[in-house]
């Protein structure tokens, strides 16, 4: 990938949307993206719902919705044009909408969704429109958390020295090319529990965590020439802990505006269940996340 041509900014309306569509045209505007859509979907289970509550004929209902929310797309597409420069094409869609949406991104480089939609008590029953997106799509999600007033200046790529690591610091370099960026890498032990369980020594502990810590030095060493980034322009943390656990921290330790990882690490497992990092960076962190695939 060399540049983000396209980007589809999915809206409902919300607070956070709004957010997510702004922060899609800043980089439009700055990135000198091609194409950008902004997309409301109306569900279809909603629209079904409302015929037994309405007397007006069901066709002329749906028209009538359909055009109050084109004006409103419109109407929103237009403020964030005279704000940022950068123009969308606007369309409304009926269907199931995570499908729809993901069907529409199939079409753009970059999804861009708020963090919450118009129903917070739906979606902390079921998992953020966000975190269900993820599931379903191939393309890159960036998940828009807070109003945005400029380009990303502080980035953390969490990498895990995975295929999609070597994506998520590609990415970083396009989407945020100005950024102060750290590249944070947190090793687990993985034997270190049996190792207890079984009477080590802290001696032995200690000269295991040390071997795995350099172990960890020297693949992020071979990552970075890897990735031909220069190491002077980059900060590196190598830490110990559990990834899921230890990079929320860190990331509220250092203070970014964007955190950027791969959506599937190494384990088939995390793939499955979408990953345990990546959840836990959508919940806890509170600047914006890039997941990239």
């Amino acid at each position: 990938m060399t540049r983000i041509r396209s980007i589809l900014a999915a809206a409902d309306f919300s607070r956070n949307s709004r957010y997510a569509a702004e922060r899609a045209a800043i980089l439009g505007a700055t990135l000198g993206v091609e194409k950008g859509l902004l997309l409301h979907v109306l569900e279809e289970s909603w629209l079904e719902s409302m015929k037994s509550f309405v007397s007006s004929p069901t066709d002329e209902m749906q028209r009538g919705i359909i055009d109050d929310a084109s004006n409103s797309l419109l109407g929103l597409a237009e403020e964030i044009r005279q704000s940022s420069g950068f123009s969308f094409e606007t369309r409304v869609l009926t269907g199931r909408t995570l499908n729809v949406i993901v069907e529409a991104a199939l079409d753009h480089d970059l999804l861009v969704v708020g963090a919450h939609g118009r129903h917070p008590v739906l979606a902390l029953a079921l998992g953020t429109t966000a975190q269900r997106l993820l599931g379903k799509t191939r393309r890159s999600v960036l998940v828009v958390k807070s109003k945005p007033d400029r380009p990303y200046r502080r980035v953390l790529t969490a990498v895990d020295f995975s295929p999609n690591s070597r994506k998520a610091m590609e990415y970083g370099s396009i989407i945020a090319p100005g950024a102060l960026v750290t590249v944070v890498h947190v090793y687990e032990p993985l034997l270190e529990r049996q190792m207890i369980s079984v009477g080590a020594s802290e001696k032995v502990l200690e000269e295991y965590r040390a071997k795995a810590r350099s172990h960890a030095e020297t693949q992020m060493k071979v990552f970075l020439e890897a990735a031909e980034r220069n190491t002077a322009e980059l900060l590196q943390r190598i830490e110990y802990g559990h990834a899921s656990a230890r990079l929320p921290e860190i990331a509220q330790e250092w203070g970014p505006d964007l955190v950027i990882v791969g959506k599937h690490g190494r384990s088939r497992v995390e793939e499955l269940l979408l990953g345990s990092v990546t959840i836990h960076l959508l919940s806890q962190s509170q600047c914006d996340v890039l997941v990239v695939q």
